[in-house]
């Protein structure tokens, strides 16, 4: 399948109107989501918005990202970023045609919107600790990954 062949296909499933261009956007509980063609490398970008980081405890935020992203430990196989036009914190992740069909890319997509709405907790964590009055916060006050690569909360 080519990567308009499975926007439509993730559209129908999801119970949407796909126009035919080169990305498809959707929410998902909440949270934007686009399927992107990325036809120079023959792949299709999977992009979610995980969220606006907060004003403080960003090192402590910026930290938990980059250790999520060390060998994709915590990020479901995609990347997350901070996209410089916005300023919002993404994920993203590319996946080669040639390794998929209609069910693998539906559950790719449905894992990977799973991994957004994750991260979009965590970015709203750190954003009620930077919020929270100094006798109520750690200093911290965020949820962190363990080496293995899972979210404690």
């Amino acid at each position: 399948m080519d990567a308009k062949e499975l926007m439509a296909d993730i559209a129908k499933r999801i119970g949407l109107e796909y126009d035919g261009g080169d990305t498809f956007s959707f929410e998902a509980d909440g949270l934007a989501v686009a399927i992107s063609d990325l036809p120079d490398i023959d792949a299709v970008a999977l992009t979610g918005d995980i969220g606006e980081p907060p004003p403080e405890h960003l090192e402590g935020l910026y930290k938990t990202l980059l250790g999520a992203n060390h060998f994709f430990g915590g990020t479901g196989g995609a990347t997350i970023s901070l996209d410089p036009d916005t300023g919002r914190i993404a994920l993203c992740r590319a996946l080669p045609l040639a390794t998929l069909d209609g069910e693998k890319f539906y559950a790719e997509v449905e894992r990977f919107v799973n991994t957004v709405e994750t991260w979009a907790k965590v970015v709203v964590d750190y954003r009620g600790a930077a919020t929270m009055a100094p006798a109520e916060s750690d200093g911290d006050a965020s949820p962190a990954l363990t080496a293995g690569g899972f979210m404690q909360v």
